[in-house]
């Protein structure tokens, strides 16, 4: 199939909004452990930021929380003709179509939200606003290339993504993850995975090399930051990452390098994998079937 013969899906992923206990020390701990440069805030929120796009990562000050929730995600849409089709599937799926967040509103040019089968809030816009330069900041990602979603409603979700929202499968593994792609090319976007109750598992942050990767790793372990997933080589997209996790702070925060991205003919024709639930399929690195333990 060709680019102009299927509906397409969103652009790539922009940021993501969560909501923290403790602002301050979360934006201490983005800044130092993901690399991510503080732009804007003021006691409710702040706005952080990666490249040039405005921001990656919005928090949202609720000091009465014990641990951080995702209440949204956002992704880009290439042309305001695509943000149209989009709003009408969305219509014609039977979902209600929501504004986009009041300050949102002001750093792009057109949009609107709508809740996936969890109620995880998706915003689609065209035209967000950009810096002239990335931050001048040698140990910073890239870009944020995607938050893996696991879900007590995984058959919704998978039609929900792909059925109104347009991405593409890249990969399955077993009956219970799915890997999902955008416009963008990177080989997910977006991942899904069976689970028996819904939350925001990780974000994935692409970094500038396999350097940077070790580097941000030796700050988690010099700070004493868990890592909850040490060092995996990923079978599907070809990403070598680890995985840090403090609860009041986000969801796991993925440092990566060498995220696959497919070319404009591998994007069209793309056949997605089924592979085994086996760890190996997971990381390469793995031993044998029966290793999980490392992840």
């Amino acid at each position: 199939m060709t680019a102009d013969a299927r509906p397409r899906a969103p652009y790539g992923m922009e940021y993501a909004r969560i909501a923290v206990p403790d602002m301050a020390e979360t934006i201490e701990f983005l800044r130092y452990h993901v690399g991510l440069q503080l732009e804007q805030h003021d006691d409710e929120y702040a706005y952080l930021r990666a490249d040039i796009e405005h921001h990656c990562v919005e928090l949202l000050h609720e000091p009465g929380r014990e641990t951080s929730h995702t209440v949204a995600i956002g992704f880009s849409v290439e042309s305001d003709e695509v943000l149209d089709d989009l709003r009408e599937r969305v219509l014609a799926a039977g979902l209600e179509v929501l504004p986009l967040q009041d300050r949102m509103k002001g750093l792009c040019q057109r949009g609107f939200g709508v809740s996936d089968p969890n109620g995880l809030v998706v915003e689609l816009f065209t035209e967000f606003q950009e810096y002239a330069e990335a931050p001048v900041i040698e140990l910073r990602p890239l870009d944020l290339v995607h938050p893996f979603i696991a879900t007590d409603k995984y058959d919704e979700t998978l039609a929900f993504y792909t059925g109104v929202l347009g991405f593409l499968p890249s990969d399955y593994v077993g009956d219970g993850t799915v890997f999902l792609r955008a416009e963008d090319r990177y080989h997910h976007s977006l991942a899904l995975q069976r689970n028996n109750e819904y939350y925001v598992a990780h974000l994935c942050f692409m970094m500038k090399s396999l350097d940077h990767v070790m580097r941000g790793r030796a700050r988690a372990l010099y700070k004493g930051v868990p890592i909850a997933s040490d060092m995996v080589n990923h079978s599907a997209s070809t990403s070598i990452a680890f995985y840090m996790f403090e609860p009041k702070h986000g969801p796991r925060y993925e440092l990566c390098d060498g995220h696959r991205v497919f070319t404009p003919e591998e994007h069209e024709t793309h056949r997605p994998r089924r592979m085994a639930v086996d760890p190996r399929n997971i990381d390469v690195w793995r031993a044998a079937a029966d290793d999980w333990g490392r992840f």
